[in-house]
């Protein structure tokens, strides 16, 4: 049995290692979308929000607010001079600050621009290199570390074969790429598959995955909101004479909050990947299952540690960031949760409807998924039994239209009990095309005759006394 056990621990590797591939491309687009690796537009590098900032789509839109801004910014200042002049005591404001304010706001029209696109690319400049300071491979090596190869190392800590003098190097070059984890021949030289803990391996790689899918539609959504929230500035801005600044205070906090704040994810995935390898070594328990679990807990918390630090740096930002992140964070999770459901949902309606067709979909609707699989599988389906009397004339006369109408009939199992209604019926349906007497193709159940029942039964009777 040594080939079977062999294939199945090949097949549990393969599976790991197809999910942290998957993983590491994800992680390439992953840098993309966050703006610490560039991406090629017309030959040039840049990164990616900076480009569509500066594309001439969203210039356009920004200047065309920016026109309407200027409006409302007269009449702001017309509202404010006319409330002031009504206004007592403490709310009363001079024409010159209220001019003052007018003058404040057209300026930070102006200064938007350079400013948000100087603080993108200054942002992404110190987080790329506090990135490459908390990978210490890419400062040893120069190389940047493959998830995939980390989590070999992470699952392979006590399946490690090869010359210990060595593994600190060799544990290296898989987790820079040097060696290839994809290779099953280069990881079987110095690793046991069948002591690789691939409860680690391939449930940690999926939170992993988990992990970065979320990560990455959070930065894609980042990039659509500091473009909307770039766009409407104007707007914000031009309100300052009546409010004092405190509507573009609010636009303020939540594009730091949006910029700064997903670069956080970058920094807590790091953190990730330093202390996970680290839990692996360590005995919690004398008990092998009790220590997998605390080390899955560990891959679970970390994992939403890294989905969360995003919230975390908003809330350096200000409150309203901070509670702003949180609610966009709990939305999106019930909407992906209602999704999914959905999705869920209308899948098993579907795949019940192929396999039980009528049967499923009308127990379904009255007792539910349970109530129609169980019909799918126990609702009787052969309708005709074997007649007593068959002569070869009504046998054999009416085999060509059996044989014709075999497929309407296959069709009609199909729609009244699915796949698995045709599957019972097909048989009988053969029966009849042979030994059936009908005109058309019907599924029948083959009986003895009659006379052989009181036969066998005579038999029987006469065996007993």
């Amino acid at each position: 049995m040594d080939w079977l056990t062999d294939w199945i621990f090949d097949l549990l590797y393969g599976v790991q290692k197809s999910i942290c591939y998957i993983i590491d491309f994800i992680k390439e687009i992953f840098y993309m979308l966050a703006g610490i690796e560039p991406v090629r537009i017309n030959g040039q590098e840049t990164d990616l929000l900076s480009n569509f900032l500066l594309s001439d789509a969203v210039k356009k839109a920004f200047w065309s607010v920016f026109l309407i801004a200027v409006a409302l910014l007269f009449l702001f200042v017309i509202i404010a001079i006319v409330r002031s002049e009504y206004a007592n005591g403490e709310n009363k404001k001079s024409k010159t600050l209220i001019l003052g304010k007018a003058c404040q706001s057209f300026i930070i029209f102006l200064m938007v621009p350079f400013v948000l696109i100087t603080g993108i690319a200054l942002s992404n400049t110190v987080v790329s290199s506090i990135n490459k300071s908390m990978n210490p491979y890419v400062l040893e090596q120069g190389q940047e570390a493959t998830i995939g190869g980390q989590m070999l190392v992470t699952s392979g800590y006590y399946a490690y074969i090869g010359d210990e003098s060595e593994r600190a190097e060799i544990e290296i070059k898989f987790i820079t790429g040097e060696l290839d984890y994809n290779d099953k021949d280069v990881v079987a030289e110095y690793y046991d598959l069948r002591d690789l803990d691939f409860f680690v391996g391939i449930i940690g790689g999926l939170v992993i995955l988990v992990m970065f899918v979320m990560s990455s539609i959070s930065f894609i959504q980042r990039i659509f909101d500091i473009i909307l929230l770039y766009i409407v500035s104007p707007i914000s801005v031009s309100t300052i004479p009546t409010d004092d600044g405190q509507r573009f205070k609010q636009w303020k906090e939540m594009l730091i909050g949006k910029v700064l704040g997903a670069y956080g994810i970058i920094l807590s995935m790091n953190l990730f990947f330093i202390i996970i390898p680290q839990v692996q070594q360590i005995a919690f328990f004398g008990n092998a299952f009790k220590n997998g679990i605390v080390k899955i807990l560990f891959l679970i918390g970390g994992a939403f540690a890294v989905t969360k630090a995003n919230i975390v740096i908003a809330n350096l930002t200000g409150s309203h960031a901070g509670g702003s992140e949180t609610r966009e964070l709990i939305a999106n999770m019930r909407t992906g949760k209602n999704i999914t459901r959905a999705i869920g949902t209308t899948a098993l309606g579907v795949g019940g409807a192929i396999l039980g067709g009528k049967n499923f979909t009308t127990n379904n609707k009255s007792g539910g998924f349970a109530s129609g699989m169980k019909s799918t599988f126990t609702s009787p389906t052969n309708s005709l039994s074997n007649p007593d009397n068959l002569t070869k004339a009504s046998r054999y006369g009416k085999m060509p239209t059996r044989i014709a109408t075999l497929p309407i009939g296959i069709m009609k199992d199909i729609a009244t009990g699915g796949i698995v209604g045709a599957g019972k019926n097909f048989v009988p349906r053969l029966n009849n095309i042979v030994k059936g007497n009908t005109l058309f193709n019907h599924p029948q159940s083959l009986k003895k005759p009659n006379a052989d029942i009181k036969e066998n039964n005579d038999a029987n009777n006469s065996e007993k006394h």
